[in-house]
C-alpha cells in the first residue's frame, strides 16, 4: 500500500500589486488551515513547525528534509527562483489529494494563481506514490518535478491531468 506525495512550486510575479501579495498571504493561510482538516490528509512539511514558513534553502524541516529549490529546471524565464513558494504534503491517495485541490478554499486560489504567479514553461505541481509509513523529502519533491518537466509524467512522477493522476 502506498500514499501520494503532493509537491507544487511556483513563482511570484515581480509585478504583483501590494493589494494582491496581502490577498495571496491570507488566503494561504486559510488554505494551509483548511488542508490540515481535509479528508485523506496525513500531513504537510512546515506542518509541525508552526510559524515556519520562511522556507530559505538549507532549512532543516525534520524527516520532511532540507529545503531545496528546483533550480534544475532549464527555463525559469530569467526570474529569481528564490521569488517563490513551494509546498509538500502527503496523502493518503490521489483522490483525496485531487479532492482538496480542486474543491473550496483552493480551487477559488487556483482560479487566482496567475494574478500572484508567473506562468511558467514548468510544471507546477508533480504526485508521485510514497511508502506507507515513509515521509516524501523536499528533495525528492525537486526531483520528481525536475523529471517531470524533463522526461514527462510517468508512474515515478505525474500531474493531476496525466492517466495517473485521474486513477
Amino acid at each position: 500500500m502506498s500514499n501520494i506525495a503532493l509537491y507544487t512550486f511556483g513563482l511570484l510575479d515581480p509585478a504583483m500589486e501590494p493589494a494582491a501579495l496581502a490577498d495571496l498571504s491570507h488566503r494561504g493561510d486559510e488554505i494551509f488551515n483548511a488542508g490540515d482538516h481535509a479528508p485523506g490528509f496525513l500531513g504537510r512539511a512546515g506542518g509541525d513547525y508552526a510559524g515556519n514558513a520562511a522556507h530559505a534553502p538549507g532549512e532543516d524541516f525534520g524527516h520532511w528534509g532540507s529545503y531545496v529549490l528546483p533550480l534544475g529546471l532549464p527555463d525559469l524565464a530569467g526570474h529569481d527562483p528564490h521569488a517563490h513558494i513551494a509546498t509538500l504534503s502527503l496523502w493518503q491517495d490521489v483522490a483525496s489529494a485531487r479532492l482538496f485541490v480542486y474543491r473550496g478554499l483552493h480551487r477559488e486560489a487556483l482560479n487566482l494563481r496567475y494574478d500572484w504567479f508567473l506562468k511558467g514553461a514548468w510544471p507546477g505541481h508533480v504526485l508521485w506514490s510514497v511508502q506507507d509509513g515513509s515521509v516524501p523529502r523536499w528533495s525528492d519533491g525537486v526531483a520528481k518535478l525536475e523529471a517531470l518537466d524533463r522526461d514527462g509524467a510517468s508512474a515515478q512522477h505525474f500531474t493531476f491531468g496525466s492517466r495517473w493522476g485521474r486513477e
